[in-house]
């Protein structure tokens, strides 16, 4: 695993700094495109003309059916539950059933068998893990104030989450079952949003230590070192599969770039062409792609990033409007987000290669936050 580990470690590093390279100065130049041919790259080959030969159109493959099953939020009920889904939205299960606030933030463990989640039952914000196969719900925070933003441990063992437990938001980790619970940061900022490396017990955490929104890293000997020093703020950090790089949201006044660095703080790039309104990027599972919502001239859409060349797939289509963050298929084949259509927030699946978008959800009202789980 160890040898797998570093050989998949130095590709990734070879093409993110191939295209490091290409980017240094991306953020300043072109449009994106959101209107392009469905599926297709907006960056245009160069070719020569007087050799070029005239090449049949083929159209993309479809993939094989989708696998796993998708867990939202929603309110058809009359109260925010979370759900879970088949991918065709046709069998639907409610996992709870509780007059609260439930399922914001969901995150699926490592193995894919449990949901870590927030809820507001017992009047107060918890962090609760509810075993997928048995339906159990167990509570992991039970502290007077504020416990949200839940990460998985690689092994699946621990969350780590933020806390107002001792009268400032701070970073904490515990035994997935409450256990042990354990303070990790201690500086008069707020430090928040932690993400949990996944391949090492390094923790990300976004902090205003500076007087800005950045990007620290926990180190397991407690030391904390500073990745971004932006005059704007950073945001929304996540990993690449293999730890080794971290993919951010990167803002200048309203709107925004995705910006890439090493986990040692070097070699930062963008890999937007141009500033717009991105939200959260989202790493996908064989660390070549990048996804992320986007919003150009009032018109919405997702972009898909590709690490090795550069080029960029605009997933879009009229009258939906992809918000929030989107989470990969298990295959890297889809996307799934919510979108707003019409008044309702329903859950859609995007196919990649023929840009074929698919309504999940179909019920009045809010349904959200969906994330992918491989069972």
């Amino acid at each position: 695993m160890t040898i797998f580990i570093q050989t998949h470690r130095k590709i990734i590093t070879l093409a993110a700094a191939a295209l490091i390279a290409l980017t240094l100065g991306a953020c300043s130049g072109g449009n994106i495109d959101l209107s392009g041919a469905a599926g297709q790259p907006t960056s245009t080959p160069i070719t020569d003309t007087a050799q070029a030969a005239p090449v049949a159109e083929v159209q993309p493959a479809l993939p094989p059916p989708a696998t796993g099953h998708i867990i939202f939020t929603s309110d058809r009920d009359g109260q925010t539950d979370l759900y879970m889904s088949t991918p065709d939205g046709i069998e639907l299960t409610r996992l709870t059933t509780n007059a609260a606030l439930d399922g914001a933030t969901p995150r699926i463990s490592p193995d894919g068998s449990k949901i870590a989640f927030s809820s507001t039952q017992n009047n107060n914000t918890d962090i609760y893990v509810l075993d997928i196969p048995s339906g159990n719900i167990n509570r992991v925070t039970d502290a007077q104030e504020k416990d949200a933003s839940p990460s998985w441990s690689p092994d699946g063992q621990q969350i780590a989450f933020e806390s107002f437990r001792d009268g400032n938001l701070e970073i904490y980790i515990a035994n997935s079952d409450g256990s042990n619970p354990i303070r990790l940061t201690n500086d008069p900022a707020g430090d928040s949003n932690p993400v949990w490396s996944p391949v090492s017990n390094d923790i990300l955490f976004v902090s205003n230590r500076f007087g800005n929104s950045d990007l620290f890293l926990l180190s397991p000997n407690g030391s904390v070192s500073t990745l971004t020093t932006s005059p704007a703020p950073d945001n929304t950090p996540v990993w690449s599969p293999d730890g080794s790089f971290v993919a951010f949201q990167s803002f200048a006044g309203e709107l925004s770039n995705i910006c890439i660095i090493g986990r040692d703080g070097l070699n930062q790039a963008c890999i937007t062409p141009n500033l717009a309104k991105y939200d959260t990027p989202v790493w996908s599972q064989n660390g070549e792609q990048i996804a992320s919502n986007v919003v150009q001239a009032d018109v919405y859409g997702i972009q898909v990033f590709n690490i090795r060349d550069g080029s960029i797939v605009a997933l879009s289509q009229p009258g939906i409007e992809p918000r929030g963050t989107p989470a990969w298929s298990p295959d890297g084949l889809r996307l799934v987000f919510q979108a707003e259509s019409g008044d309702d927030m329903e859950v859609y699946q995007a196919v990649i290669a023929t840009n074929e978008f698919t309504r999940v959800t179909t019920m009045p009202g809010y349904d959200g936050e969906p994330v992918w789980a491989s069972r």
